[in-house]
């Protein structure tokens, strides 16, 4: 645990591991440098091999939780949940380097406003590769000036009290994209989510063209079923959706915001320079998203031929 310093104030960072040896030491080697001194750091690990226990071991001061069965990164922050002994609790990965004044800057950003905070997240690299991925993924989160509300938090860079994360039924661990779900309940509770846009940590992109393909489609596929799901579509709304997505609307409309946010982030150059991963990377998050609003329908379509088959 680290030393509290002057600050009363105490965090508790959570990282989920699931072999991240490649990654890990830089994660926890930037945690070493925060400015901010009150903090512990909980690192849950469910990987199969060793490799990252031995990194850790380097680490003394981190709390280091290894899980007898491998775990969902959501699962795992739960987990990490329960071990933590602040009353604050930060979310990152264990493929970040985070910015020396990250924690100082969130922690200043709770104490003003007591609410949920989503930080920024930027690229480690720089390639033409690596940038497109960061932008079709993270446009919401880039660094910019100034401070705003976003509709989600990305557990990458999320902070968030104990209690207000009780009261939301923490991470649903069954699902990759349960930071969507917690900030989705946590705005029914009442809660703004307010955006920190120099609060930093650089993600360590180590992705193929084709992973990121695969990865927007599954996600997307999620966020299709799941909101459908908690927004109790009927079949007119379903179908009003897929007509929308496949048309070119709703692509042209993510890509212009990741346009945007690039522009606001001072990158215009590298959104425009990467265009066709954005480009690609939206498309098959919408792909995802149409297969499971079709499967919907598919489903409601049989539900009566199956029910009059059984009588």
């Amino acid at each position: 645990m680290n030393q509290p310093g002057t600050t009363e104030l105490r965090v508790s960072v959570i990282i989920p591991a699931f072999e991240s040896q490649a990654t890990a030491r830089g994660t926890l080697q930037s945690l070493r440098h925060q400015t901010f001194r009150g903090y512990e750091t909980i690192l849950v690990d469910s990987g199969r091999t060793d490799q990252v226990a031995e990194i850790a071991a380097d680490f003394p001061e981190v709390l280091y939780h290894r899980s007898p069965r491998q775990l969902l990164p959501h699962e795992a922050r739960n987990v990490g949940a329960d071990l933590a002994t602040a009353d604050v609790l930060v979310f990152t990965d264990p493929d970040i380097v985070a910015a020396p004044d990250w924690l100082e800057k969130m922690v200043a950003a709770y104490r003003r406003s007591h609410s949920p905070i989503a930080g920024a997240v930027a690229s480690l690299q720089r390639t033409w590769l690596e940038t497109g991925v960061h932008l079709a993924k993270f446009d919401i989160w880039l660094p910019a000036a100034g401070n705003r509300l976003v509709p989600v938090a990305a557990s990458v860079n999320f902070l968030c009290s104990r209690e207000l994360l009780r009261r939301a039924g923490g991470f649903d661990g069954s699902e990759m994209i349960g930071d969507t779900l917690l900030s989705w309940d946590l705005t029914d509770l009442g809660e703004d989510l307010p955006f920190i846009g120099d609060a930093i940590v650089y993600h360590d992109h180590r992705s193929t063209f084709k992973q990121l393909l695969r990865e927007r489609f599954v996600r997307g596929a999620d966020f299709g079923r799941l909101r459908s799901e908690r927004e109790v579509w009927n079949v007119g709304r379903t179908i009003h959706v897929i007509v929308v997505s496949v048309l070119p609307l709703r692509l042209l409309k993510l890509v212009l915001r990741s346009l945007i946010s690039s522009f606001r982030a001072r990158c215009a150059l590298d959104g425009l320079r990467t265009l066709p991963i954005i480009v690609a990377g939206h498309a098959a998050w919408l792909a995802g998203e149409i297969s499971q609003y079709c499967k919907r329908l598919h489903l409601r379509w049989a539900a009566p031929e199956a029910k009059e088959a059984c009588m």
